[in-house]
């Protein structure tokens, strides 16, 4: 598979350069961009991110001409850097049978992008989710689902750009499949039912219980910036 990246400088904002960074043809897992999840080890912050992988002359050019301030991790090769040390990506003959594996995206370079729920000033973001004519994409975006992202970025006082997640076109779709299946049981006495989940109250659904550990995430390739400027 091969993919590629595009770079445009947006006028600049004062002394702050900008730019808009897309990443064609990238095939995307764990994407979260309808609505927010819990960041890593976090239980108030929340944001939207997907995993991008992309061929190694784009890794090479995100990093050497765009500066992108972002680790990259090569599936079935690189480790993670935290013990214990693991495959970050692994391939479907280095997991148990069941576990997520890369194998579709096997020879590619990961790299996690995200974006806030709130900006600075404390207003509600989002992330645009569109399909191949532009028009709205809402359906889960399943793991394996190739898109095209375009990232907003703004150069750090390192000269490194760091970015974050703006829009995201779904190119080919892959359905989103939950781990939990469709609720079906089947039972020895009672036979085949579906389970009926309870319902959460509205002033509930936006306030984690104060003990509740969210669920495992795949950890991030990257330390949370908070130097966002927005």
């Amino acid at each position: 598979m091969t993919t590629s990246v595009i770079v445009k400088q947006l006028p600049k904002s004062g002394t702050l350069e900008t730019f808009n960074v897309y990443i064609l043809n990238t095939p995307v897992f764990y994407a979260k961009v309808h609505d927010v999840k819990f960041k890593y080890q976090s239980t108030t912050d929340k944001e939207y991110s997907l995993t991008s992988f992309v061929d190694e002359e784009t890794k090479d050019k995100l990093l050497d001409e765009v500066m992108i301030n972002k680790t990259f991790a090569q599936v079935g090769k690189d480790k993670t850097s935290k013990a214990p040390r693991r495959i970050k990506y692994p391939l479907s003959s280095q997991v148990e049978e069941g576990k997520t594996n890369y194998d579709v995206v096997d020879g590619l370079f990961g790299f996690t992008v995200a974006k806030p729920e709130f900006s600075k000033a404390g207003n509600k973001m989002s992330v645009n989710v569109i399909d191949k004519d532009g028009e709205a994409f809402t359906q889960d975006i399943g793991n394996g689902s190739v898109c095209t992202l375009k990232l907003f970025g703004y150069k750090n006082v390192e000269g490194q750009l760091t970015v974050t997640l703006d829009t995201v076109q779904v190119v080919e779709h892959v359905p989103y499949e939950s781990k939990g299946g469709d609720g079906s049981v089947e039972d020895d006495v009672l036979g085949s039912y579906k389970v009926k989940k309870a319902e959460v109250k509205a002033e509930e659904e936006e306030a984690p219980a104060p003990k509740a550990k969210p669920a495992p995430q795949p950890e991030p390739e990257d330390e949370p910036d908070d130097s966002l400027p927005f």
